[in-house]
């Protein structure tokens, strides 16, 4: 076995000091790398949980406001008693002498007014069926302090059947996408509106029913106007464009 020796400056004989006297602790082994490697994982862990931690503190503080600005009632939606979702639906008369010709023109010149880019909403449309189905989605909003945030959207389907002298619209199909919002957060998918009624969802105890009460209030008053609209541009002939009947 190796030995390292020293000399005792006070004394003449030769001091014998043992190896491993020599050896340097467990910790200073570690090589800067590996004490690097090492900071930088428990940095991402300690940001990771303070981005968990604001994304549940969001949720809760908008779910909180919610309850407190949100609607307290349900509003009543019509429901299809055959495949119990949330339907608008109406077979509308109109003037007898509207052909089935007319009254598609009259609905294809209202999607392109009602909508900023009909070519996207519109999926399907066959003239000589008189069918035209399009799929589109509207801005909701939740209530804090008096003032309206952006809070997803809800989706749907709207169709359109068109005989002579009269026609049927349909809504239905209704879900809801979250959204991006500031700060980085995300308003979640809540999915279905069927299940904003009269719904068991919490968090923390509390419910969701007043958040999800004012998303229908604004699906239902704006699609009530979506369909006023409709009505009034079916009693009203298309507008023709040719020249010669200028």
């Amino acid at each position: 076995m190796n030995k390292k020796e020293t000399i005792c400056v006070n004394c003449s004989a030769e001091l014998r000091i043992p190896y491993y006297a020599y050896r340097q602790p467990l910790w200073a082994t570690l090589t800067k790398t590996t004490v690097n490697d090492f900071n930088t994982k428990k940095l991402k862990q300690t940001t990771m949980k303070k981005i968990k931690d604001l994304l549940l503190f969001s949720a809760l503080t908008l779910l909180l406001v919610s309850n407190v600005f949100g609607q307290k009632e349900t509003p009543k939606l019509p429901i299809d008693s055959l495949t119990s979702k949330i339907t608008y639906s109406e077979v509308v008369y109109v003037d007898s002498l509207a052909n089935k010709q007319e009254l598609f023109s009259r609905a294809r010149e209202w999607f392109a007014k009602a909508y900023k880019s009909s070519t996207n909403v519109i999926q399907m449309e066959d003239k000589e069926s008189g069918k035209i189905v399009g799929k589109a989605l509207m801005q909701v909003y939740h209530k804090a302090l008096g003032s309206n945030f952006p809070s997803g959207y809800i989706n749907y389907t709207i169709s359109i059947y068109i005989k002579d002298g009269r026609y049927k619209y349909e809504v239905t199909d209704f879900h809801h996408t979250g959204q991006l919002v500031s700060g980085g957060n995300r308003i979640p998918d809540y999915g279905i509106c069927e299940k904003m009624i009269n719904t068991t969802d919490k968090t923390m105890g509390m419910s969701y029913q007043k958040t999800y009460n004012y998303y229908l209030y604004q699906m239902d008053n704006n699609i009530k106007d979506l369909i006023s609209d409709l009505k009034a541009s079916m009693t009203t002939k298309a507008t023709n464009t040719k020249k010669d009947d200028w």
